[in-house]
């Protein structure tokens, strides 16, 4: 049996994630249920789960400061899927430095959630090469096969091959790469494998262009359950040419002018609770005020001033959720002078005032 920990201090959305999956019948053991980050670093320490599912915003410590800690302090931490109710970039980022395997956003299905439990045991399972393990046989028996009658298995090796080859290599060698990759992993597989060795893929891919530009592929790369098996292969072969061809332009044209961005991100990061204003980031990444700004919405697909309030109300909650200071005080700790236009933006990014956030998460 795979085993489970989930973690969410909202006990409605607790409840109803424990009570709507089969976690028997799936193969999986529910061995426990934290109500803040505190209690799921714990029981993960103490039962050893091999996937963890984690509320963004917890009491004690939120998800991203669980995985930090698991990450630093266990030899073999679990596989880690991260729920959240706000989707935006500041928390994608540091889910992928993180290195989590799955993102996921509520509200979801129990199939959606099945479904990112099987990709995290993948990753994980690739990642240890324990091939033969509880959690590898649960992927495979997601997919109505045993180990022993899998045709093939992803290759490390060939990952990497892909990944080095658009990080290096010219655009032949990136097709030829990819073309392997298929060859070895992919050939006669059915469709529902197939499909899952090309997302895995494609999700690494993503990371690639991630870490070297600071920014995801804007072009989703689609794939279809509704392939067919004799199609799957021709298509999973143009799919991933075309995602390694977006990749190599995306970090060919940003070599040059990442380093801007990257520098500018640490310094909002670093200064967010500072009177911010365009031109002193441009001015402490030495580079123009114009073209900072054109810059960063060229790369990360919104404009620095939404950044920053991205970054200063992601402060906010966590101090919304693990402090007793008054807004007027939080507001001022994050960046805003006036409690008032602090209230705006939050209302603005996360539909509900601070204040109804704050009895949300501590009730």
């Amino acid at each position: 049996m795979v085993k489970i920990l989930l973690a969410d201090d909202e006990i409605e959305t607790r409840d109803n994630i424990i009570s709507c999956i089969d976690w028997a019948g799936n193969g999986l053991e529910l061995v426990g249920a934290a109500a803040d980050g505190g209690e799921a670093l714990e029981l993960i320490k103490r039962l050893s789960p091999d996937v963890a599912i984690l509320d963004i915003y917890m009491p004690r410590l939120n998800g991203l400061e669980v995985i930090e800690r698991c990450r630093a302090e266990l030899a073999e931490p679990p596989a880690f899927i991260i729920v959240s109710g706000y989707s935006d970039f500041a928390y994608a980022r540091q889910a992928i430095r993180l290195k989590v395997e799955e993102y996921l956003l509520k509200p979801f299905r129990p199939r959606e959630l099945m479904d990112a439990v099987q990709r995290a045991l993948l990753q994980l399972e690739l990642r240890l090469g324990t091939a033969g393990s509880d959690f590898f046989s649960f992927v495979l028996d997601c997919q109505g096969k045993s180990p022993s009658s899998a045709p093939g298995r992803y290759s490390l090796r060939r990952e990497r091959q892909v990944l080095n080859a658009i990080a290096v290599g010219t655009s032949e060698d990136a097709e030829r790469s990819v073309d392997e990759f298929l060859a070895d992993c992919v050939l006669g597989q059915d469709v529902s494998t197939a499909l899952n060795y090309g997302e895995l893929l494609y999700f690494e891919i993503c990371r690639l262009v991630m870490e070297r530009t600071g920014r995801f592929p804007t072009e989703n790369v689609f794939f279809s359950s509704g392939w067919t098996r004799e199609g799957v292969y021709g298509q999973l072969s143009d799919a991933l040419r075309r995602a390694a061809h977006d990749a190599q332009e995306l970090i060919s044209r940003g070599k040059n002018r990442s380093a801007v961005i990257v520098s500018a991100v640490d310094y909002i990061e670093e200064h967010y609770a500072e009177d911010l204003t365009l031109s002193k980031i441009a001015g402490a990444v030495f580079v123009s005020p114009p073209y900072l700004s054109n810059l960063f919405k060229e790369k990360m697909g919104l404009n620095l001033t939404l950044y920053i309030h991205q970054v200063r109300i992601a402060a906010a909650k966590k101090l919304l959720t693990d402090s007793s200071m008054s807004l007027q005080q939080i507001a001022e700790a994050v960046g805003y002078r006036h409690e008032k236009h602090f209230m705006q933006i939050f209302k603005k990014l996360t539909d509900m005032t601070p204040s109804q956030f704050r009895f949300k998460k501590k009730g």
